[in-house]
């Protein structure tokens, strides 16, 4: 249970960094009115891939520790909140065929409201430690 903890501790990096990169981008071309590019989709996809893979290995981490004790109830708020987090992360499936700036605008709130239910899920265990 280690190792996937610290990979599920570490790839949360990545999901902050793509979820930044995400943010830019979608504000960037909302503000300047331009439709959605392949490039755009392909952060979009980036972002909720990251997502996934944070999500599945944090079940695995869950499901592990499960298996050794009970479940502390920080650690099943975590869960909740996470597993909303990537529920709301691909909402954005709702608007992936619109060729206009909603395609941007949505998916920026999407994305903002993604890493505020992430920091909300983080504080909840033991918070940002570098």
């Amino acid at each position: 249970m280690g190792i996937v903890l610290m990979l599920h501790s570490l790839w949360r990096w990545v999901v902050l960094v793509v979820a930044l990169i995400a943010l830019v981008k979608f504000a960037l071309g909302w503000l300047q009115r331009q439709n959605p590019q392949a490039l755009d989709r392909r952060v979009l996809l980036a972002f909720t891939t990251a997502i996934d893979i944070q999500v599945l290995l944090g079940v695995v981490a869950v499901v592990l520790m499960a298996l050794n004790m009970p479940l502390p109830r920080t650690a099943l708020e975590h869960t909740v909140v996470m597993i909303i987090a990537a529920v709301v992360a691909h909402a954005s499936a709702m608007w992936r065929k619109r060729a206009d700036t909603a395609f941007l605008r949505n998916n920026f709130f999407i994305v903002l409201a993604t890493l505020i239910l992430i920091v909300v899920g983080i504080t909840t265990v033991n918070g940002w430690h570098f």
